[in-house]
């Protein structure tokens, strides 16, 4: 972690020191953002929901630790079934945009649950774009085209009734 702002995990610290612990996880939050290949962000973070009373949110940062406790392990398997156990959804949930090369070299010591696998291979698959992705990019050029036209038909109309 020395390549993470010593600043902010500073204030970081101080913010749980004194309970602030919504100021701390919004740290967080930006740091796992700018910085997602570091893994303890995750783990901190996942502390803090703990500490929330937030178990499945917790679950969601702890998932990609390599040695949990029983109460990250009962986290994550409770994540695991607010997704409804689909490899799919948790694989989305846990937003992971870090490099695929930690993935690879991440063997985590216990098995949580079948669909722990599943999920690995779904994090380490190469982002395609989706139909959905597609859609929005044409739904968009499509409502600045008309937006254009109708103005185009407006500033043609306005001159033909003057």
């Amino acid at each position: 972690m020395e390549k993470l702002p010593v600043k902010t995990i500073k204030k970081i610290e101080e913010d749980i020191k004194k309970n602030d612990l919504g100021k701390a996880r919004d740290r967080l939050h930006g740091l796992i953002s700018t910085y997602p290949n570091e893994l303890e962000l995750r783990r901190k973070l996942g502390d803090i929901y703990f500490t929330l009373k937030y178990p499945s949110m917790a679950g969601r940062y702890w998932y990609l630790e390599k040695n949990k406790t029983p109460e990250m392990i009962q986290a994550c398997i409770q994540f695991e079934k607010t997704m409804g156990n689909d490899p799919f959804l948790i694989a989305r949930a846990l937003k992971f945009k870090g490099d695929n090369e930690i993935l690879k070299n991440l063997e985590l010591d216990q098995v949580i649950s079948p669909v722990q696998d599943k999920v690995k291979e779904k994090l380490q698959e190469e982002p395609d774009d989706s139909l959905y992705d597609k859609l929005f990019v044409i739904g968009c050029f499509s409502i600045i085209i008309l937006t254009i036209l109708f103005a185009i038909i407006g500033v043609y109309s306005l001159f033909n009734w003057l």
